[in-house]
């Protein structure tokens, strides 16, 4: 038997549990046979009340024996946990979909969970729990049918698990940060200010404006400065950076006979080295903070070249961490202080402008995430509450098939909500690429997150209303048909739409005031 996640492998185990300790309990005390006794009752005192003389007795035997039979029935069938259908642990498992980073993921079981439930948390799980009959039939077609709609839907490729590796990549290493700071201030600032005073406008310029972005001189790692004479290939930082060994060619201010501990590379060199070179030193940091992430970008963009995508992982990197301005000489190698302040001063100012707007996204993606990490999770412990506690439905109801049949039509409703988690993926993954057709434009959402915060904040709120409303959705239409406990499971479930309204009000909130700042500015 499949089940929806792998916290549902325990609490499947659990719940039945439960459910066989409860009715013990209630066998013992003898509170299973007090239904017994108010249906003799029943059936004594109304045929006596309403029927004719002489028939009261014949009508009251008659109804009794259909009484008794129908509750001997429920009892088999949905109250005493039968041998025949055990629930076993080995047959239970967990097949999660393919994402990004794992195309063929492992299918988890209770003996190889694939997470810290059962290795650390919900230990002793029984290894076989006694189910009645009724409820085994009801587990195993809602699993079955479920899973048969999933496998008739089209496939989705996952894009939030690049959102998600993506908001995690950044820079650990203090001495990297550090390092990355040296070069926004030695190399990066003195560069830019040259080309806003120069504008150049060369065939090659154009060439590669038009190849990396028109925005490419805006960021450290422009190929505008890497691939352009008089930029990166001339330009060295002030002081001496740690790693970079001294050379009697290049570092010609030092005197050969007492050489420097370590020398001063040009910028260019210090950016692209492939084995110490500042971008290969974020690409790996980007892989050390989040999981793979380098290779997630290839996946999501295998027709990009290797140059653009190596620019996509350091762009992320950089977004997540920013360069803060060092203490070292920002005007070396300028002539003019005024346009390197100047063009720094707007770097920052535009910064500013959307932060608020940056600051709001952020927050409500963040919101999101854990909503949907969360939403799994409270399917399964329902599911644990209502396995636990059928017991006393049973009985309190009387053995009544009715009871049967809503208790039925819970389980599979809930049961119903991966496939509805799944649907809604399926939307918000066309969403996502029918707002963003260029793959680049994609990747420069989470690189550059400022120029894109509207679009990227619209796609979380939209998925968020899907992961939440469709569950709503089809526990109020169960009630439409007539099904009480839809009504109860809206009702249960409602709360779980409070923290993205939140996060929303927030979000608005913080980027009114972004807004009106930037106005008054």
């Amino acid at each position: 038997m499949s089940v929806d996640s792998y916290l549902e492998l325990f609490t499947t185990l659990f719940g039945w549990t439960f459910y066989g300790i409860l009715w013990d309990v209630l066998v013992s005390a003898g509170i299973v046979y007090l239904p017994f006794l108010g249906i003799l009752i029943d059936n004594w005192r109304e045929p006596a009340q309403g029927g004719e003389v002489g028939h009261a007795s014949g009508l009251s035997l008659r109804r009794m024996e259909i009484d008794m039979f129908m509750a001997l029935l429920v009892v088999v069938l949905a109250g005493q946990p039968a041998v025949l259908t055990p629930l076993n642990a080995g047959t239970l498992s967990y097949a999660p979909p393919p994402t990004l980073l794992d195309a063929t993921p492992p299918t988890a079981t209770v003996a190889a969970p694939q997470s810290t439930y059962g290795s650390t948390g919900f230990t002793g799980t029984p290894a076989t729990v006694n189910v009645p009959a009724w409820w085994y039939a009801v587990m195993a077609m809602s699993s079955g049918f479920g899973h048969a709609v999933v496998e008739g839907l089209p496939t989705t490729s996952d894009m939030r698990t690049f959102e998600q590796q993506a908001r995690l990549a950044t820079i650990a290493d203090p001495r990297i940060r550090q390092e990355v700071s040296d070069f926004f201030s030695q190399c990066y600032i003195p560069a830019r200010s040259k080309y806003q005073a120069e504008r150049p406008a060369t065939v090659a310029i154009t060439t590669l404006l038009t190849t990396y972005g028109a925005d490419d001189p805006d960021w450290i790692g422009s190929h505008v400065y890497r691939g352009t004479s008089g930029y990166y290939d001339t330009l060295r930082p002030a002081n001496q950076i740690t790693g970079w060994a001294y050379n009697a060619t290049r570092d010609t201010e030092y005197d050969p006979a007492t050489p420097p501990p370590w020398g001063k590379p040009y910028c260019k060199q210090w950016w692209e080295d492939a084995a110490i070179g500042l971008r290969e030193k974020l690409i790996t940091e980007a892989d050390a903070t989040s999981t793979g992430f380098s290779g997630l970008v290839v996946a999501v963009a295998p027709a990009l070249a290797s140059e653009q995508q190596n620019d996509a992982v350091v762009k992320t990197v950089l977004s997540n961490a920013p360069p803060a301005w060092s203490n070292n000489d920002l005007t070396a190698h300028n002539a003019s202080s005024s346009g390197v302040i100047n063009a720094a001063g707007n770097i920052l100012k535009g910064g500013f402008t959307t932060a608020g707007v940056v600051t709001a996204s952020a927050l409500f993606s963040v919101t999101m995430t854990a909503v949907l990490q969360a939403l799994p999770m409270v399917q399964a412990i329902m599911l644990l509450g209502i396995y636990a506690l059928l017991p006393m439905v049973v009985v309190l109801s009387r053995y009544s098939i009715a009871m049967m049949v809503v208790g039925a039509m819970a389980i599979f409703t809930v049961k119903f909500w991966s496939v509805l988690w799944y649907l809604a993926m399926w939307v918000d993954q066309n969403l996502i690429l029918s707002m963003y057709p260029d793959v680049n434009v994609f990747l420069q959402m989470f690189a550059n997150p400022g120029e894109h915060d509207a679009k990227r904040m619209l796609l979380n709120m939209i998925t968020t209303s899907l992961y939440l409303g469709l569950p709503l959705l089809w526990s109020g239409m169960m009630a439409w048909a007539g099904v009480n406990v839809g009504r109860s499971i809206t009702a249960a479930t409602s709360p779980l739409a409070r923290p993205a309204d939140d996060a929303g009000k927030q979000g608005g909130s913080l980027g009114k005031m972004a807004v009106s700042k930037g106005m008054k500015k």
